[in-house]
């Protein structure tokens, strides 16, 4: 009865879907465009599996099946599906202190366990934004001995491990050090006879050699001033990233989890289970995997993005349906194009799509409402009234509209944030609140200067390296380790953003004579409060 759902099914939809989603690709597939690789499983079966664009523009090389992509943070189930296997071999157990394999680690006074690594609940920092502080440039070569040599030198916690959840590659790129302690091999050895060997997954392999030739390697690309350029990539970030493979290797992969060839029950289980904080609050991440919905259906999936890839792997389990998305430009939204595919092929089980919901009409004053509010963990969000409109900027990102869902709250869609507020008996807005923290609204920046005690030279012990403030015309600017300028924009007196990426916030701690500063934190979503002291 099974097959015979899946003939009818297959029959029904294939031509029509296939046609459908050659359209949805067809900006990419031109022989002078980047393109991607897609393969759809259902049931055990591939109802489409095709390269669209280019693999290489140079040598006029084709996107195929068999074109290898780097999967970016899609590599992180893999590692996690290694970790299950120890554990399930009794090599390692979910709550063993992460020092007892890798003892120079620093004591942070908080044990961190195996499952704060899966999770992403360690509290340790992110590695590109802290290399990116450190002045190094992401097409730079980087290896694991310096994401090792970098985390040794951590001296905070972004936060008391297991307490909240902020994603960190570094952290997976621990788990693979741990690996490479227990089993005595190189990771890339350990996945190839656990895993890549055994699923026949011929071209697959994580990158522990910038230099090694890899027949169908593709090149990633991104778009400068409307021309394709080359993205350099020497990334061996094993674990995290960094992992090399392709559509044709991927179904297998795909298919062991429906019929499992390696893993046992147990370590499937684990694979199908998500993580959660010390105090119990279940998060949906897990081993390597993120499990949400998508218009009601119940996903598992992982995106990846570095250089010019974009991929993913978006899991529907309930129809054991599968989207395989891997690209190689920078612009490419995968996990859009992923949910699209779903809406072909699964559009009869999905919730009405909640844009297309009429939105409820708020009469509010857009001056009501802005202001500069501080969260005071990475994020600041400015509100800047427009005649009737609203909108809202995040650093380092560009301001975009805001959507009103009551007079006390409110939705930033693209970036599926919401706010709300809290007002005082005059109904004036003092406060806004998102994920339970509270921030004081503050008026917008004003045009006074900087204060001249922000001139200063700057240094990271953490880091090694040093930053000049300086004031040019009335603008604060900052000196980066290679020498490069960034405009400062100023959101109070001590408070300050820019639109780099690893730099976002920067606050002052200035002392109350105003006439003098002992040191400023940056912050980002990942990396928190890393000091830089005053050192001339």
């Amino acid at each position: 009865m099974k097959y015979l759902l899946f003939i009818c099914f297959t029959l029904i939809i294939k031509a029509p879907v296939n046609a459908q989603i050659d359209n949805l690709f067809s900006p990419w597939n031109h022989d002078t465009t980047p393109g991607l690789a897609v393969a759809i499983q259902y049931r055990g079966a591939t109802l489409h599996q095709k390269g669209y664009g280019m693999a290489n523009l140079e040598h006029h090389i084709p996107v195929t099946p068999t074109s290898v992509f780097d999967l970016a943070s899609v590599s992180k189930q893999f590692c996690a599906f290694a970790i299950a296997l120890l554990i399930d071999q009794g090599k390692l157990n979910l709550d063993d202190d992460i020092r007892t394999f890798l003892p120079e680690l620093p004591d942070f006074g908080h044990v961190i366990t195996i499952q704060h690594l899966l999770f992403h609940t360690s509290g340790i920092r992110d590695w590109p934004g802290m290399l990116g502080l450190s002045g190094r440039d992401m097409q730079d070569v980087i290896s694991m001995k310096e994401i090792h040599s970098f985390v040794t030198h951590q001296q905070t916690l972004n936060f008391n491990s297991g307490t909240k959840y902020s994603y960190s590659n570094t952290g997976y790129n621990l788990l693979a050090m741990i690996i490479e302690q227990i089993s005595g091999q190189s990771f890339r050895s350990f996945m190839d006879d656990t895993i890549f060997s055994p699923l026949h997954m011929t071209q697959t392999h994580f990158q522990d050699d910038h230099e090694e030739i890899v027949i169908g390697r593709v090149t990633s690309y991104g778009s400068y001033y409307g021309e394709f350029r080359r993205i350099g990539n020497g990334l061996m970030a094993l674990g995290s990233s960094s992992l090399h493979s392709t559509t044709e290797d991927l179904i297998k992969w795909v298919d062991n989890f429906e019929n499992p060839v390696v893993g046992s029950a147990a370590v499937h289980s684990m694979m199908n289970s998500h993580g959660y904080l010390s105090d119990g609050t279940p998060i949906p991440y897990g081993f390597g995997l993120i499990h949400g919905t998508y218009r009601g259906l119940k996903t598992v999936s992982h995106s990846g993005s570095w250089a010019g890839f974009r991929t993913i792997i978006l899991r529907v389990p309930a129809h054991e349906f599968t989207v395989i998305l891997l690209g190689n430009h920078s612009i490419m939204n995968a996990t859009q194009l992923a949910q699209r595919i779903v809406e072909y092929y699964l559009g009869a089980f999905l919730d009405p799509d909640p844009s297309a919901l009429s939105s409820p009409q708020v009469t509010y004053s857009p001056e009501d409402y802005e202001g500069v509010y501080d969260f005071h963990n990475g994020l600041v969000i400015q509100l800047n009234a427009d005649n009737t409109s609203l909108t809202a900027k995040i650093p380092p990102l560009s301001s975009v509209p805001v959507q009103f869902i009551s007079v006390d709250s409110l939705m930033i869609p693209a970036h599926n944030l919401t706010i709300g507020f809290i007002s005082d008996s005059t109904l004036q807005v003092t406060h806004g609140v998102m994920k339970d923290i509270k921030s004081q609204r503050l008026p917008l920046p004003d045009e006074e200067p900087p204060l001249p005690a922000l001139e200063a030279c700057y240094t990271s012990e953490e880091l090694n390296v040093s930053y000049q403030v300086i004031i040019q015309n009335s603008q604060l600017m900052i000196e980066d380790p290679r020498g490069i300028h960034h405009s400062l924009k100023k959101l109070t007196d001590t408070l300050y953003h820019s639109d780099t990426w690893y730099m976002p916030v920067i606050r002052f701690f200035v002392n109350q004579d105003k006439n003098s500063v002992s040191h400023f934190e940056t912050s980002s979503s990942r990396n928190q409060r890393v000091a830089f002291k005053q050192s001339c």
